[in-house]
């Protein structure tokens, strides 16, 4: 955790060329989690801090918490550790073989008639139960 808070106030890249792609979605990610926050913060109520009545103060302290966000995830990125792991998860991505069209197709077709047969599988084994504890007098 110590070295994440001395990597927020660095300026220096870390393997810059590398992992370009995850990088920069998950700090897209990151930046997208900031700033839902400061909506949020936005539209709550604040009874318990006068100072925070105004909606200007308000949307103030919401744009300084996105700026500090998207420093955050800026940094976050460059962090030594976690960049490694983004890093090799991209390069793991790139070996993955994806499924064709058809065979995607296929596959799904498959869970959805699973899914449907477990469905009324449960369904029917629901009936029976409230049946039987409908017949013990156990359900009203």
């Amino acid at each position: 955790m110590r070295d994440l808070l001395k990597e927020l106030f660095r300026i220096r890249r870390y393997k810059n060329n590398q992992g370009r792609n995850i990088r920069f979605l998950t700090m897209f990610g990151v930046w997208a989690v900031f700033i839902c926050g400061a909506y949020k913060f936005t539209q709550l109520a604040f009874d318990w801090a006068p100072l925070l009545q105004g909606q200007g103060v308000r949307y103030i302290v919401a744009l300084v918490f996105i700026l500090a966000g998207m420093w955050f995830g800026y940094r976050l990125v460059q962090w030594p550790v976690f960049a490694d792991f983004l890093v090799s998860v991209e390069s793991e991505m790139i070996k993955v073989s994806w499924p064709d069209k058809a065979e995607l197709y296929s596959s799904t077709i498959v869970v959805l008639v699973m899914f449907a047969i477990l469905s009324a599988m449960i369904y029917v084994f629901d009936l029976v139960w409230v049946s039987i504890f409908n017949l013990l007098g156990i359900l009203g």
